[in-house]
């Protein structure tokens, strides 16, 4: 995600933490949408998927247009928080036939107008009509067992389960006095490059254990 469209979704991020209970979800929906809008007034090229994770009064926010990807490990064990907006899910296809675009099948992807492989993103005016920025968001409580979270772009997950994903970052950061996330975000990103993903590999790791017991 470049830097200004950065910017604008801190911005809008920073009213949904004001709002509490059902109005989160549609403050997510109008921080992205603003973004969008920002966005396609800058008339640039192209587009970006982004995932965002809120934590608020012990509850873990997470919301996505697009690809980018929001993994938690419980007790070790791998758990999807985002569902990824490719043109091959069922209910995105639907929706975009719907609006009179088609899906093919293109080099071994489903596309859309046989471009894009993403249904939904930030920009990429061509295809606004068919490409929305309206994310999907998930709200869980953080519990015991909760103990981290990673956060990463489409170029990660090409290459590597969630579960290598959890399996690789949990000796760095579960169970020991110093953690390393850091150099956990590093071993994963090392893997997908090792593997062939050769561009941007965005990787975040954020850590629950210590929320659990305190408010947040």
């Amino acid at each position: 995600m470049g830097m200004g469209v950065l910017r604008q979704l801190k911005v809008a991020m920073a009213e949904v933490s004001k709002r509490c209970g059902d109005a989160i979800e549609e403050a997510i929906k109008e921080a992205y949408l603003t973004t969008d809008m920002d966005f396609l007034k800058e008339d640039v090229g192209g587009g970006t998927c982004c995932v965002a994770a809120m934590i608020h009064k012990g509850d873990l926010v997470v919301s996505n247009p697009g690809d980018c990807r929001a993994v938690l490990s419980r007790n070790g064990v791998a758990e999807d928080l985002t569902s990824d907006h490719h043109v091959s899910r069922q209910d995105e296809r639907a929706r975009i036939e719907a609006l009179g675009g088609y899906v093919d099948f293109c080099h071994g992807v489903w596309r859309i107008q046989g471009s894009l492989a993403v249904s939904r993103a930030i920009g990429n005016k061509h295809l606004k009509q068919w490409v929305i920025a309206e994310p999907e968001t998930k709200s869980l409580k953080i519990q015991p067992e909760c103990e981290f979270f990673i956060l990463a772009s489409d170029r990660l997950w090409n290459k590597v389960t969630n579960q290598e994903a959890v399996d690789l970052v949990r000796p760095f950061c579960v169970d020991i006095d110093k953690p390393e996330p850091f150099s956990a975000c590093k071993k994963v990103a090392e893997l997908s490059s090792w593997r062939g993903s050769f561009d941007d590999i965005s990787v975040m790791i954020i850590q629950l254990e210590r929320l659990v017991s305190r408010p947040v």
